[in-house]
Parts: C-alpha cells; sequence; structure tokens
C-alpha cells in the first residue's frame, strides 16, 4: 500500500470520478485504475463500484478509508507545514487579512461553525466573515467576486446539471469541487407511524406532514414532488430547533441526510433515521471564482474544509 493510494481514494469518493480524479493529480486515467486495482488487490476487496452514473465507494471502501484517514491527516499536516514553511510570501500574509465566506443553510451549524471556531482559534489575526444564504444567491456572489468563496449544499445530479431544471445558467468563471456525498435518509419520531418502515418510498411522504429548509427545490429534485392542491401540510425554516421541536413531539419528519442526522439529532434517542429506497443523495461542494486567485486565508480554511472527517460521528 502507498500513500498515493489512500489520496486517491479519498479524492474519487469526492469526485465520483476516476476522470476528474485523474486530471486534478496530473496522471492517466489508466495509471489511476491501474494503482486501485493493486490497491484493491492487496487487500482482497472491491474498495469502488463503477457505473454509468459514476464511481462510488462500496461499503468495503468506506470502511478502509475510515481507517486510513489518521494517514492522511498526518500526509497534509506533514504537507502543509512543509509547504508553509518553504513559502516566504505566504507565511509574510498569514498574520493579518480578511476572509469572507458564504455559506448553506444546511452546511452552515453541522459543518461550517466546527471549521470556523478552529480556524478562529488557530488563526486568531484573520478577521473571517460567515454568512448564511441559498445555493444560487452564494454562486452569484462568488462570481462576482462579493466573497472569498462558497460552501453549497445540492442534491445529485449536480449543481451544473440542475440548472436546466432550475433555468439558471452556471457562471463560466465558477468552480465546483465536490467535497462530499451522503445519501438522504427521513428523519421521524420513533412513535411516528412511519417508523415502523424499513424503507421510506417517495410517494409515502405526500401525504405526510413534512418540515423543510427550502421552498421545494432540493425535495423535488430528490424526486419528492407535491402536488398543487395537496392536502398535506408543509412548514418552511432555517431554523435547526425549529425542525427538532418539530420532529421530537412527532408533528412532522423532515428528509435531510446522514450526516446531518448524526451531527444534530443522533443525540436525541426518541428520533430514528429510515432509508430512502431510491438512494438518492446530497453533494457539499465547495464554490470559487476561477478568475479570482485565493487569499493565503482562503487556502487556509478550505484545507480545513477538506480535511474535515465527515465520517466520524
Amino acid at each position: 500500500m502507498k500513500t498515493e493510494q489512500i489520496i486517491y481514494l479519498n479524492d474519487i469518493a469526492k469526485t465520483h470520478s476516476i476522470t476528474q480524479t485523474a486530471q486534478r493529480f496530473f496522471i492517466s486515467q489508466q495509471a489511476l485504475s491501474f494503482s486501485l486495482k493493486k490497491l484493491e488487490e492487496e487487500f482482497d476487496t472491491i474498495f469502488l463500484n463503477r457505473t454509468n452514473q459514476g464511481v462510488t465507494l462500496t461499503q468495503e471502501g468506506s470502511n478502509f478509508l475510515h481507517k486510513a484517514q489518521p494517514i492522511l491527516d498526518i500526509y497534509n499536516e506533514l504537507k502543509d507545514d512543509f509547504q508553509f514553511h518553504a513559502i516566504p510570501e505566504y507565511k509574510e500574509e498569514l498574520p493579518s487579512g480578511t476572509l469572507q465566506v458564504l455559506g448553506h443553510t444546511r452546511v452552515l451549524e453541522p459543518l461550517l461553525m466546527d471549521i470556523f471556531e478552529s480556524y478562529c482559534r488557530k488563526y486568531p489575526q484573520i478577521q473571517i466573515s460567515l454568512q448564511e444564504d441559498e445555493n444560487i444567491a452564494i454562486i452569484d456572489a462568488i462570481s462576482q467576486g462579493n466573497a472569498d468563496f462558497g460552501v453549497i449544499f445540492a442534491p445529485e445530479p449536480l449543481l451544473s446539471e440542475q440548472t436546466v431544471s432550475l433555468q439558471y445558467q452556471l457562471p463560466e468563471n465558477v468552480q465546483i469541487e465536490n467535497l462530499f456525498s451522503d445519501e438522504f435518509i427521513v428523519c421521524c419520531n420513533c412513535n411516528h407511524p412511519l417508523a415502523q418502515e424499513k424503507n421510506i418510498e417517495l410517494e409515502t411522504l405526500v401525504d405526510t406532514v413534512v418540515v423543510q429548509f427550502d421552498t421545494n427545490v432540493i425535495m423535488q429534485n430528490i424526486g419528492i414532488k407535491f402536488p398543487e392542491q395537496s392536502k398535506t401540510h408543509r412548514f418552511f425554516s432555517n431554523n435547526v430547533s425549529f425542525h427538532k421541536a418539530m420532529i421530537r413531539r412527532g408533528l412532522a419528519i423532515s428528509v435531510i441526510t446522514a450526516f446531518e442526522f448524526r451531527k444534530l439529532y443522533f443525540k436525541h434517542k426518541d428520533l430514528t433515521a429510515l432509508p430512502i429506497s431510491n438512494g438518492c443523495k446530497s453533494v457539499i461542494s465547495i464554490v470559487t471564482n476561477q478568475d479570482r486567485p485565493l487569499s493565503a486565508a482562503a487556502q487556509l480554511f478550505i484545507r480545513m474544509l477538506r480535511k474535515y472527517d465527515f465520517y466520524s460521528l
């Protein structure tokens, strides 16, 4: 086993594409495929599912990557430390500076606040602004140079493919880097009628009281389309506490990701997570402006984002 094999596997878990990972590491697809095949042979298991829709980790691949995370952490720390000391101008920029980060509502509390707190402790001289907004507003702001970078939350297919249904043209100067992909699940009270189901069919949710973060954009993109005259009561709020209260009282269910459940809801023993039968996913992505070089402060924050252990919760 070589360190670069773990690095490649970790990157594919984010990009879901051997082509993209090969391009990012400036190697051929054949060389990358051969390297990963040797890794699978060494451990006598299959780490990747290769389909026409992309590449995903098998359960064995996810377990392997989780256990190999300390190796990646040590590698990244060494790389950051030595690169940092090797570039004088980069070092001079660190003591001061400003940073403006835009984050989607659904990544602000479970992800960005953790990074924000660690970042501020490690680099107290850098003034940082962390603001909440929706995906399209974040992308437009980055495209116009009004923030350093953004972090968005979008169901698969990726936003670049969703733009057709949203009637929104992705700006050409915007670059999107997939950070983490995760399954959607249904979160409900253990006494809720749905809690007895082993798998939830999307059609079932049309007649269920649901509390949502958005006005149907995400729900429609994962296949849940409420009729205009539906008798279903739907509640919309960006307040996580409101969601928790509605779900814990059995007044509504919520469609969230497994990561959100582990981070925000797992401590509540009266709540349960139920898989959705069609296996739809969401993607957390970093949005940057290709025409605007990232500052040292932004590079440091993005490195911490890339190193965040989504699997350890």
